[in-house]
């Protein structure tokens, strides 16, 4: 029933923690004919200014766990799958694309992988291994944000699957006791075609886009299957995805780091606060509004923008970003007060320690001789005098630091 003819891309929001990855990912081919289409369309739609730094290749090919008897089957039908990256080297943000070509198998198990984030590959040495663990622990990749997937075929969907397909969950799943979905489930994903050419139809859910090109995947060999012309094709919109995919990988890379500052024990400064908002304002080039050359793009990308929700992981930064503010806030005014705290304990050492021993000297002099002479009695006066404009600059310093009038 959910049999699928066309090509299946998964895209993956990451970023490189170090160079490491760099490394790694400079070491592999991007003579690629997928690579080579990528690079071309990029550089007839997006502004040069934006297109500097930009890095490519293929990772290779791996089998991959795509359809069982149910979502947890470890005894899994295989499919090959293509991955691809796209770095970014000015701001380590990396886009890592699988390219699947589906010739009728059954598609909604894996997009519920996906959305499960368990996609499992199998290396050479026959080890099973989940994909976001492989990227992390030989590249030093690391996942920002939820996958995408964008399914291209000239065949009609059948319209029992399509709330399975844009909601990325397995039809008639056996985990769910075979339960379906409601047929008007996230009805308006799948009703209300976006495109803005006649050559195709295109609806998207907030992590599903499907085109529907007539002339693919029919009868002329070129535009069928994984061929060149096909894929050309599809980067009509591909190529707008990846860069949405950038965008949010700019945002969710930095609401990590500031997650995890918030969860952190350790004291933070405005410094800190500083580091964060430059690591956001490195990936502004993905939120250019003239990032697209034609305005047909740049349409197509706003509609996906909205479908895709990432105005609220936007929102989220913000959140994050003025209550890490505020905590610096409080950070910092309970250490001024502690300061304030000790320097006025100091001042009044400093006045006690300076005036005890002359009120010393002359209280045994006065014992001692019956008097106290006019020298000591000048020499006191200006002791005391010091000792009180010391502790009254002392105290002006205090008020200032706390901010009093």
């Amino acid at each position: 029933m959910d049999e699928f003819c066309g090509r299946l891309y998964v895209y993956i929001p990451c970023y490189i923690k170090n160079d490491k990855g760099r490394q790694v990912l400079a070491g592999y081919d991007a003579s690629d004919a997928y690579v080579e289409a990528v690079s071309s369309r990029f550089s007839d739609e997006i502004s040069n200014r934006n297109l500097a730094r930009f890095s490519r290749g293929q990772v290779g090919t791996f089998p991959f766990d795509f359809f069982g008897l149910h979502e947890n089957d470890d005894n899994c039908e295989l499919l090959e799958g293509k991955v691809y990256f796209s770095l970014n080297e000015k701001t380590k943000l990396c886009i890592m694309t699988v390219l699947f070509v589906l010739n009728g198998e059954p598609v909604t198990q894996f997009l519920d992988r996906v959305s499960r984030e368990k996609i499992k590959i199998r290396l050479p040495s026959g080890e099973r291994k989940e994909l976001y663990s492989y990227l992390r622990e030989r590249m030093s990749i690391f996942i920002a944000g939820k996958a995408r997937v964008c399914l291209s075929t000239g065949r009609k969907i059948p319209e029992a699957i399509k709330p399975s397909i844009f909601a990325n969950e397995m039809y008639d799943s056996d985990v769910m006791y075979s339960a379906q979905l409601q047929p008007g489930f996230d009805a308006a994903a799948w009703r209300q075609n976006i495109a803005v050419y006649n050559s195709s139809e295109i609806y998207a859910s907030k992590h599903t886009v499907v085109r529907y090109d007539p002339s693919l995947d029919g009868e002329d060999p070129e535009l069928c299957g994984g061929s060149v012309k096909a894929v050309e094709r599809d980067l009509m919109l591909t190529f707008i995805i990846e860069i949405l995919m950038f965008r949010e990988a700019s945002i969710k890379k930095v609401n990590l780091s500031i997650f995890n500052s918030i969860q952190s024990e350790v004291k933070l400064s405005l410094s800190d606060i500083d580091s964060l908002m430059k690591e956001f304002r490195s990936a502004i080039l993905f939120w250019d509004l003239d990032i697209f050359l034609y305005p047909s793009a740049q349409s197509i990308s706003d509609k996906l923008f909205n479908r895709f929700d990432i105005d609220r992981s936007l929102e989220i930064y913000q959140k994050n970003q003025a209550y890490l503010q505020q905590r610096v806030g409080v950070s910092n005014a309970i250490q001024s007060e502690r300061e304030v705290m000790a320097i006025n304990a100091i001042a009044i050492l400093v006045f006690f320690f300076e005036v005890t021993p002359f009120v010393y000297s002359i209280i045994g002099n006065y014992m001692s001789n019956g008097g106290i002479s006019m020298t000591e009695l000048l020499t006191a006066a200006g002791s005391l005098t010091t000792s009180l404009m010391l502790f009254l600059s002392i105290v002006a310093y205090v008020r200032i630091r706390k901010g009093r009038p």
